[in-house]
């Protein structure tokens, strides 16, 4: 068994743990100590009965801890995840055993696939993507480092997504596709034209409603 702490207490670090509960279902690997936050954000005392603390050296066994950043946000994943390596912390990559990987498909370190996602064929998803509950995505996809595609959204194939795109419930990314860098998709979405990096788009089909740069 190997030691773990989720970054994040929230709904996602809850649905982080059941994917190791999952993965320990099938084959004893992982034991959660906790889950961490920043100092001085608000937080209870425990989650699920395990501790919530605001100070990795609480709960770590060893200079090197194994961490699952939890953390929605694009931008403040990749602040997390940057902080938390810089100090020699690992970050596996935690796939939901219901989730279907199918061959070729490359994913980085941090990565966390959740349950029911689908992933075909030839595919490169780098580091700290989380891909929630139902995603699908095809053959020939790139997805940028630390983007966040929500549950039930549809990658089609041959797409490419730069780095911390947040992709919304429910949105559909036809294929061909290219979606910059730190480019917001809303919920429910049909992505038709590729979008610019920093914007952020809507509708069926998505129009862009804001654009702007990098504020991360």
């Amino acid at each position: 068994m190997r030691d773990i702490a989720i970054y994040g207490c929230g709904g996602f670090g809850r649905e982080v743990l059941q994917i190791l509960h999952a993965l320990n279902a099938q084959e004893p690997q992982w034991n959660c100590l906790g889950f961490v936050v920043d100092p001085g954000f608000a937080r209870p005392q425990s989650v699920h009965g395990l501790p919530v603390v605001d100070d990795i050296s609480s709960l770590e066994r060893g200079a090197r801890a194994n961490i699952a950043i939890a953390i929605g946000a694009p931008s403040v994943r990749r602040r997390v995840a940057e902080k938390l390596g810089a100090l020699g912390h690992v970050f596996p990559t935690l796939v939901h055993p219901r989730a279907w990987i199918g061959a070729k498909v490359s994913l980085s370190e941090g990565v966390l696939v959740c349950a029911n996602a689908c992933l075909t064929t030839d595919i490169i998803v780098s580091p700290h993507v989380h891909l929630n509950l139902s995603v699908t995505v095809g053959h020939d996809a790139e997805l940028g480092a630390y983007s966040t595609i929500s549950p039930g959204a549809n990658i089609s194939g041959y797409v490419t997504l730069g780095e911390g795109v947040d992709i919304g419930t429910g949105a559909t990314v036809i294929q061909g596709i290219s979606i910059g860098d730190g480019a917001v998709i809303g919920a429910g979405a049909a992505v038709v034209r590729s979008i610019p990096p920093h914007c952020t788009a809507v509708g069926v089909p998505a129009k862009i409603i804001k654009t702007g740069q990098d504020t991360s």
